[in-house]
């Protein structure tokens, strides 16, 4: 039989220990969330994590969703991409994500785009297909299209075609989009920057203020 004293003594115990956890947190819990500490960043955006993903400690790296057969995006890579890579040179790395969202077929050029990444043709396949589609009113989401675009950067229109018929570029198609719907991306275009932060306006202005105040806490400044 126990006796009360001991289970009181347990109790004890185990009532010390209690409040020892509440007064120091697990090791590894910071005590802080780093989000809390961003909430102050100028700039209008959102938090898509609560913390920076697998960012670089000097650069910031900027994540551009788009589809070809979206005017808006464009734009973006007409006019604000080259406006961001003149002011940033060295600061900025941008990685571009093809999603098909404006329409069904937007999937032929994000595949084609896929594949031209495989082959080392990608910067040359993006400019080509949004030139075919808004300056030259190209049906790029055709196979004729996608075969003038092809065409236009010295690769194979049948190989590429080809690689098409056989599910090229599905498996690098369905990584972009994986990854957007792991930003919880809802439409193009789209900017995420470090892996956590979505930019809610787009005008230069917007990202340049969010880009500048996070190139400053990189450098250890409040």
């Amino acid at each position: 039989m126990i006796r009360p004293d001991m289970v009181l003594r347990i109790c004890s115990l185990l009532l010390s220990f209690f409040l020892a956890c509440l007064a120091f947190p697990q090791k590894g819990q910071s005590t802080t969330d780093l989000m809390d500490q961003y909430l102050s960043l100028s700039g209008t955006f959102s938090f898509v994590r609560r913390a920076p993903e697998k960012a670089e400690s000097q650069k910031i790296v900027l994540s551009v969703f788009e589809d070809f057969l979206c005017p808006h995006c464009y734009d973006v890579f007409s006019n604000l991409i080259p406006a961001l890579k003149q002011k940033y040179p060295n600061q900025l790395e941008i990685r571009f994500h093809a999603v098909p969202i404006v329409h069904a077929s937007s999937q032929i050029p994000a595949r084609a785009y896929a594949i031209s990444h495989e082959l080392g043709l990608s910067e040359e396949m993006q400019r080509a297909l949004f030139h075919a589609r808004f300056e030259e009113d190209i049906d790029t989401g055709s196979r004729d299209g996608i075969a003038h675009v092809a065409h236009r950067i010295g690769l194979d229109p049948e190989l590429l075609l080809s690689q098409l018929d056989a599910d090229g570029g599905k498996a690098g198609l369905e990584a972009a989009v994986a990854l957007g719907n792991s930003y919880y991306i809802e439409g193009v275009p789209t900017l995420i920057i470090d892996g956590w932060i979505r930019v809610q306006d787009l005008s230069p202005q917007n990202i340049e203020t969010i880009i500048d105040g996070l190139l400053e806490r990189k450098r250890g400044k409040p």
